[in-house]
């Protein structure tokens, strides 16, 4: 088996990224190291890489239509990393999940509807639901010692007021959970009784540390009733490295609820394929190569966070980290610093030259809190810590 290095650094300033190149617009500097969108310095595997140049060698990039190797290669990546079996009429196309997000609220709700969602979350959620004039929900995860926990009393509650569509992180960003069966089942139980449609978002899903498992939200569902009421949303793009090629999948088992996304997506929209080298890339990523590169990516991102944890235990213990189940990015706590949450912005980035996210475009619960992308080479992601002596 090939061991992949994960210790190479690779220089990304001046190569179009994102992640390196729009710090100033986001931080008020550009003198600062990026620890903060999810897009990892490690390189896209190379598996991937040759699929893509091996489409290019054929002369004509035109319309394009999906091969029943697209699909099988989705199937097979469900069944064998997380023993579920979905059909391949499931399966749709969206150019990414923020995207995908939109689409089903778009598709399932109409203005002024209510969209629930569990904060501190993935800032897009709130974007997905506001920018279309529905009205955000909040039922906030309860910190319960290191870790976050669902507060389902409180989402019986908000659920029978009408809420027409949930937002579920599956599993969990920016708080790293990788949710329960149970508590899965009961969220799908409850959405199903009070007529609301359940979105999981299970971009990483791929991203579990190695001592945890991913539950799909389908699987964890009891009745078929309640199957039909989910929609799953997933990708390779965070996992693999290749978000640029904006290609993700729609998994949805419903016949009614598919034929609506469709009408959106290809009569209304005309967004029913993606680019051909996405494709192309997914095909390679779901794969028993795919599989390899996952697993020792995990391994080396588990490591990263265990180094980082001892670290600020040694030389910042007043920096509170929390259990950690599943993404490339861990959640910190700075409160005891005793800074307001824009000071602490401010000495962040400007004295001690960190690029996190700010945790408070999680949710307004997120006081001193950010986030920080841990997927880059040990040796670098330490020497970036050590800034933090200037706080």
């Amino acid at each position: 088996m090939k061991r992949y290095d994960f210790d190479e650094i690779i220089e990304r300033r001046g190569t179009d990224s994102l992640k390196y190149g729009i710090l100033n617009e986001i931080f008020g500097t550009s003198d600062l190291k990026p620890l903060w969108v999810a897009d990892m310095d490690f390189r896209t595997p190379d598996f991937i890489i040759e699929a893509i140049e091996k489409r290019l060698k054929h002369p004509v990039l035109g319309y394009w239509n999906y091969w029943d190797g697209y699909h099988e290669s989705i199937m097979w990546w469900a069944k064998t990393r997380y023993d579920w079996a979905i059909e391949k009429d499931w399966i749709l196309f969206s150019p990414g999940i923020v995207p995908a997000l939109g689409l089903c609220v778009m598709a399932y709700t109409q203005k002024g509807d209510d969209v629930l969602v569990q904060s501190p979350v993935y800032h897009p959620f709130y974007y997905a639901i506001e920018s279309q004039e529905r009205n955000i929900v909040y039922n906030p995860l309860k910190l319960v010692g290191e870790r976050y926990e669902m507060d389902l009393e409180d989402l019986e509650i908000k659920l029978r007021k009408g809420v027409k569509m949930m937002f579920l992180c599956n599993p969990h960003n920016p708080v790293a959970r990788c949710w329960e069966r149970d508590v899965l089942a009961r969220v799908a139980f409850l959405c199903k009784k009070y007529g609301c449609i359940l979105v999981s978002d299970e971009i990483h899903a791929d991203l579990t540390m190695p001592s945890f498992v991913h539950n799909p939200t389908h699987l964890c569902a009891q009745t078929d009733e309640e199957k039909a009421n989910i929609i799953t949303l997933m990708a390779p793009s965070k996992t693999f490295n290749m978000a640029g090629l904006a290609t993700s999948e729609v998994i949805i088992s419903d016949l009614g609820l598919r034929k609506k996304f469709i009408h959106l997506t290809h009569n209304v929209l005309h967004m029913f394929n993606g680019n051909t080298l996405g494709a192309y890339a997914l095909e390679a990523a779901y794969s028993p190569l795919g599989a390899e590169w996952v697993d020792q990516l995990r391994d080396y991102i588990w490591e990263n966070i265990s180094s980082m944890n001892d670290f600020l235990r040694a030389n910042f213990p007043m920096v509170k980290t929390f259990r950690h189940e599943a993404t490339y990015l861990p959640w910190l706590d700075f409160s005891a610093y005793g800074y307001s949450h824009e000071e602490l912005l401010h000495k962040l980035a400007f004295e001690c030259g960190l690029g996190l996210n700010d945790g408070k475009i999680f949710g307004k619960e997120a006081d001193n809190k950010m986030r920080i992308n841990v997927a880059l080479p040990k040796k670098e992601l330490l020497l970036r810590l050590e800034g933090l002596k200037h706080l």
